[in-house]
């Protein structure tokens, strides 16, 4: 009896060892392998000089019970800054590791071939057969960050500071949209021949994730992606206020929209989030 109780013991610790080998990374969430964090960082490669103090809450905070209102924006914010840092770390880590694939002599593994295939597919660039410099460099202008300040003003203002029906009852805290019957919730004041969905998240890092691939991918935000290659080629600080303009088309209210978001940043002085970032200085 005691052999069989060992014999079945040791059947689950394998089981449980085989589970936990499995349990790789996702391509949508963009992680990176640990020997890619270790790596040296090259010329121009991007560093972290300041990293956010704040960590994730255990709980989703009931912002409509906090009546002090600074306090409520205090509490916002720090909810909601570890999501977007995250996910800029992440992009930031992808961006140095292209930066390392693009300046091997070697051409890229088998590996880095499905992992470059992969962000081609996020950021809905076309695939190609043969990987080059150039086509490789066509990644650039989609991996970068969004700056913790414009993330915080875009859903102060979309989730109206985390009260909105979207946000407490899924998770949407930049009014995305959906197409498919019964992929979120449907607007009260949706036109009848309109068909959309404002999404349902299963998390609110689900939401500030999605809303940085979607500013990343989109066409629409085209313009916000080449002022920020910019900024980077110049090795210029990158901020909320540098990327407003960018947003013309995420509201049917243009204009209006932008400096109200830019007007949210200022009050509230949203840059003191932002995280200082830098590339990597020449050793010559």
């Amino acid at each position: 009896m005691d052999r069989k109780i060992l014999w079945l013991i040791s059947i689950a610790v394998v089981l449980v060892l085989w589970f936990k080998l499995g349990d790789k990374p996702t391509p949508n969430e963009q992680e990176v392998t640990q020997s890619q964090e270790d790596a040296p960082l090259l010329e121009n490669q991007l560093v972290i000089n300041k990293a956010t103090p704040f960590q994730p809450m255990p709980v989703k905070p009931n912002f409509a019970e906090i009546q002090d209102i600074k306090q409520r924006k205090e509490t916002f914010f720090q909810f909601l800054v570890p999501f977007a840092a995250e996910k800029n770390a992440l992009l930031i880590r992808d961006r140095n590791e292209l930066t390392r694939i693009i300046h091997n002599a070697e051409p890229p593994t088998r590996e880095e071939k499905r992992w470059l295939a992969a962000l081609r597919k996020i950021f809905k660039l076309k695939k190609v057969g043969v990987y080059t410099p150039e086509n490789l460099a066509e990644l650039y202008p989609h991996l970068d960050i969004i700056p913790e300040s414009l993330v915080l003003a875009q859903a102060a203002n979309e989730s109206a500071w985390g009260t909105s029906r979207f946000a407490l009852k899924g998770n949407n805290y930049f009014g995305q949209w959906c197409f498919k019957i019964g992929c979120g919730l449907v607007p009260e004041s949706r036109d009848e021949d309109a068909d959309h969905e404002v999404q349902k998240f299963k998390s609110a890092r689900e939401s500030v994730y999605a809303y940085i691939d979607n500013l990343n991918s989109n066409a629409a935000y085209r313009s916000l992606r080449k002022e920020r290659a910019k900024l980077r080629e110049e090795n210029k600080s990158i901020t909320g206020v540098d990327l407003v303009s960018g947003l013309l088309s995420y509201s049917q209210r243009g204009q209006a929209y932008v400096e109200e978001i830019k007007s949210l940043i200022s009050y509230n002085k949203l840059a003191r989030f932002d995280q200082e970032i830098e590339k990597v200085a020449s050793n010559k």
